[in-house]
């Protein structure tokens, strides 16, 4: 299925043997509105697929999908400099999310100011893990300017969802590696 999300950007999504599939292309789940419509004309391509969370009902009475909120509000709960130990995945998440709330709240550049180059390299490394490299590029441009903050938000958060692509890299690697989350 190809989702059509805004006259120039759309979703591509599959589901084989019972399993959420969703195309990634270029490290983001959003693609351009032509890319969607070769997809569909040439299905058979090799195409990278990656899992999604189903939506059913998990231990607890949770939505599967609720643990990513629950998993983003934990690691935003960690300063993962100041307890360097913990889940390689959710330690990660949290300089993830406090380079992409930082950058949302203060423009793309603000670690120039406030972290050392070992914390900056982290919030990149952070993004590889997951698979947004274009994110991780982005960090390795940063200038004091902060001419990218713009970037930022539309790579971050397409479509008006705050982290949405960074929410959505957390439910593949939940699914596709779940010993890194503890």
């Amino acid at each position: 299925m190809v989702w059509v999300s805004d006259p120039d950007h759309c979703r591509v999504e599959r589901r084989v043997g019972g399993r959420d599939l969703h195309l990634v292309e270029s490290g983001t789940y959003v693609l351009p509105r032509a890319r969607g419509l070769e997809i569909l004309r040439a299905p058979g391509a090799d195409y990278r697929w990656v899992h999604s969370l189903d939506w059913r009902w998990g231990a607890g009475e949770y939505l599967d999908r609720d643990r990513v909120e629950a998993t983003v509000d934990r690691a935003l709960d960690m300063e993962p400099w100041a307890v360097p130990e913990g889940p390689v995945g959710l330690m990660h998440l949290s300089y993830l999310m406090w380079f992409h709330n930082g950058a949302m709240a203060n423009g793309a550049a603000w670690p120039l100011d406030d972290c050392t180059a070992e914390q900056i390299a982290a919030f990149a490394a952070a993004a590889i893990y997951f698979g947004l490299d274009d994110i991780a590029d982005l960090i390795g441009r940063l200038e004091p300017d902060d001419a990218l903050s713009h970037d930022y938000w539309d790579l971050s958060s397409p479509f008006g969802e705050d982290a949405s692509l960074i929410r959505d890299a957390l439910r593949c690697t939940l699914v596709e590696a779940p010993e890194d989350w503890g």
